[in-house]
């Protein structure tokens, strides 16, 4: 199974009321599958796009990359940088709104 991003150009096989395989380009991947924009479609599918909005979701196993868009690789230690930064701000704002409700409590008194 092929890794999906936005933007890859792909080919669907025919489902519903399509009659013909089609491709389109991704919009948005799912765990198992994708959603696509239908780019291009055999003219007796019409109706069918139509009804679709042309859109589909298909499965990403059914689904055949025809172009993929650039891939860009992503470092872990940065994202593991990134994602403890945002833990201790959370902690620490959480900290400041328990400061503050305690606070406020005492003032109603």
């Amino acid at each position: 199974m092929a890794d999906f991003e936005i933007g890859d150009l792909v080919k669907a096989k025919k489902f519903g009321p399509m009659d013909h395989d089609f491709t389109g380009i991704v919009e948005k991947v799912y765990n198992n599958s994708v959603m696509i924009s239908i780019q291009d479609f055999d003219p007796s599918d019409k109706n069918g796009v139509n009804e679709l909005n042309s859109r589909a979701v298909i499965r990403q196993s059914e689904a055949k990359m025809i172009k993929a868009v650039p891939r860009t690789e992503k470092d872990d230690d940065e994202d593991e940088d990134a994602s403890e930064g945002a833990d201790k701000k959370s902690s620490k704002n959480t900290a400041d709104k328990k400061a503050t409700k305690k606070s406020s409590k005492k003032a109603d008194k």
